[in-house]
């Protein structure tokens, strides 16, 4: 997310300084009510300006208040959640200090410190692919930042992070968290950001590889007692500062790169988490040098400050697991007792840097275990319930200098963690709500909560057009209800909208991106509809290589200065592989004549036939059943199409043997699956580009959300290459 947004800011600025034409020259479509409207696109907008992040303080330390939290746990490790304001004393630079404001947080929900049991291997999971909905800021409960440090993994170190999130991902992720990958050394571009969307993480996890220059943790067995000559030791000195400033080089990187993400985290509401992956980073030179330790020791406290700041607290997981202690293929015979002292020294000088970091902003270290979801595990729980302890300081205290805060309960047998102290610098207002239309735009464009002032409602999806070639075609539906519309002559309704759209590959490189003015006027009957109906807009987005893609868009109101923001993940295939591939998924109602009373076909996709391509036009069919809303009644249809690429032919038939299969899951949860149909294909159709209709009836379909899956097999491709699937989400009122 941090690096991504520095290229977005970079490219939001290209575009709208572009004066007066658009990004390229791909079609485009506004519909008010339907196809036919005169509605224009205009000019793209202009001038942006910095974003203003909102936030809700937890540690807030300024002249009228300082505010810390703590963590208060039984000797069996659960919370105290009795506790009163009596029972804390505060000292600050061992001094008393009265306490004006008490409180004890609680999330909602609830969180043990055991691991969720195990989903029965009969319990019917959600695919991997499946989409994910997009939480409000209002439903966030937990926002998790996990930080791997491949400056500082060994390559069996990096499998077990890959294990550790694949886990937490499938069984420790729940409803309402917000949650981002980091890495320190090589960025992952647009998966770097937070979410919700289970798609993001898997990928972002893939893309975790070992780094060989990463700073080499494990525990050395050297025997300083063996007998060298001066020349010998000579270069062994000049081979160890060598070591060390490479090591202290990437020590400082992995400490960038942490303060840089509790940055981004600062304008998140409530209390945060950071959970480091890591092999560690010593602290105090080996080599004597104070300038080395020096370096290290400053970028910790600044980053403790930070985290302070920004109510971050740091878990630390020490990524080696077990240490047996025991010498590797590469020293020969047995270890000597010197060398073992080492070895255990080493082990524990290497993991100087993430105590440090965990006991100075309220966290803790998991180390010795292989097993390291029981760790997060332990720091989920930990973030469930705290108390906020303030009081008001003594002006002359803001001086720039350290003070130390210890927090004592009073109750025997419990133990207490809070943050080491703070310096003594006045924490000013940070800057208010975005006011010019740039600092708006970009700070709903950069919000990673996204804005929900106005409601826009985007769904990309792709397709490979004959001439153009790969092109994702982005479908916008605006809910006009909260617009501004102006009385205009002759009794038009006039609004005037920006919209900006962004798509970013998976290096957080602007793959392309559009902005525009829209300039719109309805005469009376035009005015009732859009209101009843909304408004939608289409724009084509040619890419140029395969991959993953983030479109995010944003609606700006001229009148009101309110923003929404709509945000969508999509993964485009490589057909010049040839293996089996689909297009996105459009869904609308069928024609009358199209639905029949059959009941066969609320069972199965009918037809079964596949057909030659039609033409590729922007989607089209009255409001709200359009691709546009999917929004269906009860008593209606689906009608649901595809282009499917590159099926295998037999060799001696021609003919491919593609099957489709329909599946419905409402809540995370399988609702309906459809038998498995075969395709029967016309004469002259082309295998490698042709066209899939299907169609379900809905009355037996409760009202509420559904997500359609849709899965073809090719019989006669390679088990890896024979299944392409899609997924898109539709309505039931």
């Amino acid at each position: 997310m941090f690096r991504f947004q520095r290229v977005v800011m970079f490219a939001f600025i290209a575009v709208f300084s572009a004066a007066g034409v658009p990004t390229h020259k791909s079609a485009q479509q506004v519909n008010p009510a339907n196809p036919a409207s005169a509605a224009k696109a205009q000019d793209p907008a202009q001038n942006p300006l910095a974003q203003a992040p909102s936030k809700q303080e937890v540690v807030r330390i300024s002249t009228q208040l300082v505010q810390v939290d703590a963590v208060v746990t039984d000797k069996k490790g659960h919370h105290v959640v009795d506790l009163a304001q009596d029972d804390f004393e505060l000292l600050m630079d061992g001094k008393k200090q009265p306490l004006t404001h008490f409180t004890r947080v609680a999330l909602p929900g609830a969180v043990k410190r055991e691991l969720p049991p195990k989903k029965k291997t009969d319990a019917a999971a959600a695919p991997e692919s499946m989409p994910t909905r997009q939480i409000a800021p209002s439903e966030v409960r937990r926002t998790i930042a996990f930080i791997v440090d491949d400056l500082g993994l060994s390559f069996r170190s990096t499998q077990i992070v890959r294990e550790t999130l694949k886990k937490f991902v499938d069984e420790q992720m729940q409803e309402g968290d917000l949650v981002a990958i980091i890495r320190t050394g090589n960025g992952l571009g647009l998966l770097e950001q937070f979410t919700s969307d289970k798609r993001i993480l898997y990928t972002a996890i893939d893309r975790l590889i070992w780094n060989p220059l990463s700073r080499d943790m494990t525990p050395k067995f050297d025997d300083s007692t063996a007998e060298v000559s001066d020349d010998q030791a000579d270069m062994q000195a000049v081979l160890d500062s060598f070591e060390e400033f490479r090591e202290t080089s990437f020590s400082r990187g992995t400490l960038s790169s942490i303060a840089y993400v509790v940055q981004g985290l600062r304008g998140l509401p409530g209390r945060k988490s950071v959970i480091l992956l890591s092999d560690g980073f010593r602290v105090y030179s080996q080599t004597d040098n104070d300038n080395t330790t020096e370096l290290i020791l400053r970028a910790m406290q600044n980053l403790v400050e930070l985290a302070s700041r920004s109510s971050v607290v740091v878990y630390a997981m020490d990524a080696k697991g077990l240490q047996p202690f025991m010498p590797g293929a590469d020293v020969g015979g047995r270890p000597s007792v010197e060398s073992l002292a080492n070895a255990q020294q080493s082990a524990l000088e290497a993991l100087d840097g993430p105590v440090f970091l965990a006991r100075e902003t309220g966290g803790f270290l998991v180390t010795n275990t292989n097993d390291l979801n029981i760790g997060i595990q332990e720091a989920l729980y930990d973030q469930q319930s705290y108390y906020l302890l303030g009081f008001d300081p003594e002006d002359e205290k803001f001086d720039q200098k350290f003070h130390q805060i210890k927090v004592r309960v009073k109750r025997p047998g419990l133990t207490l963690r809070t943050r080491s102290g703070f310096f003594g610098i006045n924490e000013t207002e940070g800057p208010g709500e975005p006011k010019t239309r740039g600092q708006q735009i970009l700070a709903s464009l950069l919000s990673p909560l996204g804005k929900r002032d106005l409601p826009v409602r985007m769904t990309p999806y792709f397709f490979n057009a004959a001439k153009e070639g790969p092109l994702v075609r982005t479908l916008f539906h605006l809910d006009c209800s909260k617009l501004t519309f102006k009385d205009g002559p002759n009794g038009q309704k006039l609004l005037n909208l920006e919209l900006a759209a962004f798509a970013f590959d998976e290096n957080g490189a602007t793959a392309d991106l559009t902005a525009h003015r829209l300039r719109l006027s309805f005469n009376e009957q035009q005015y009732r509809r859009v209101l009843a109906n909304g408004l939608a807009y289409s724009w084509d987005f040619p890419l140029k290589k395969p991959g993953a893609y983030q479109f995010r868009a944003v609606l700006r109101d001229d009148e009101s200065g309110l923003t929404g923001s709509a945000s969508q993940f999509i993964q485009v295939p490589d057909l010049s592989k040839k293996h089996l591939a689909m297009s996105g998924l459009i869904l609308t109602a069928p024609k009358p004549t199209a639905a029949s009373n059959d009941e066969a076909a609320a069972v199965a996709a009918s037809p079964t036939r596949a057909g030659k391509p039609a033409g590729e036009s922007s989607p089209s069919g009255g409001l709200p059943t359009s691709p546009y809303v999917r929004r269906f009644p009860r008593t209606g249809w689906v009608q649901y199409g595809a282009a499917i690429y590159n099926a295998t032919t037999d060799k001696k038939t021609g003919q491919p043997q593609i099957t489709v299969r329909a599946e419905i899951y409402r809540d995370g949860k399988p609702f309906r699956q459809f038998p498995a149909s075969r395709l029967d294909f016309s004469p002259g159709v082309n295998p490698n580009r042709f066209d899939y209709v299907g169609r379900m009836r809905l009355n037996d379909f409760p009202e509420g959300d559904y997500l359609l899956h849709l899965i073809v097999t090719d019989g006669l491709a390679k088990k890896k290459y024979a299944r392409a699937e899609q997924w898109m989400d539709f309505s039931v009122k």
